[in-house]
């Protein structure tokens, strides 16, 4: 794309749709940025089109995975408090010390000997 040949778009055309799951967007660019879309296509032997398509694809599945991290992150905060008086309490405390509860030796290190 040569910059001092751009078309100027109206940066508020509605998109015109093309049939069933296909529409027309237009987009302001910056100069340099146009140039390295049409570069980078190139090198991809990948029309312009197909480019910004997959670029789409990447910035959307980055931001479902930055929404499902902030919405986990939001569900374990929900749940932290419920959690710790669940098991942090008289009751539970005695599976603290399942080793004695079970009469279970603590598990001999030939490190620990050697200290002796």
């Amino acid at each position: 794309m040569n910059p001092s040949t751009a078309t100027v778009l109206s940066p508020v055309a509605p998109p015109i749709s093309l049939g069933p799951g296909t529409v027309i967007r237009q987009f302001k660019l910056a100069s340099d940025r146009a140039m390295r879309l049409d570069h980078l296509a190139q090198e991809r032997r990948l029309g312009e089109d197909e480019l910004v398509e997959k670029a789409l694809d990447l910035l959307f599945t980055l931001a479902n995975l930055f929404d499902e991290t902030v919405e986990r992150r939001a569900w374990h905060r929900l749940s932290e408090p419920a959690l710790y008086r669940l098991w942090d309490n008289e009751q539970d405390a005695v599976y603290d010390n399942w080793r004695q509860l079970y009469d279970i030796p603590e598990p001999w290190n030939p490190a620990w000997s050697s200290a002796i």
